[in-house]
C-alpha cells in the first residue's frame, strides 16, 4: 500500500532533484527528460498547494 507524501515534503524533493541535476557537467537525453519531467510534477504540486490554500481561505 502506498503512502501518501505530504506536498511540502514532496515539493522539497523535486526542488533538490532540480538542484542536483543541475549540477551534472554532461547533461545526457535522459538525464534531460527526467529533468523536463520533474518540472512538470514540481509544477503540479504547486498548483495543488494552492487550491488547498484557498480552500483554507473560502
Amino acid at each position: 500500500m502506498r503512502r501518501k507524501v505530504d506536498l511540502h515534503k514532496q515539493r522539497n524533493w523535486l526542488l533538490a532533484a532540480l538542484r542536483h541535476l543541475r549540477g551534472i557537467k554532461q547533461m545526457r537525453p535522459d538525464w534531460g527528460r527526467l529533468y523536463a519531467h520533474i518540472l512538470a510534477r514540481l509544477a503540479f504540486v504547486e498548483m495543488e498547494l494552492e487550491q488547498m490554500e484557498k480552500q483554507k481561505e473560502a
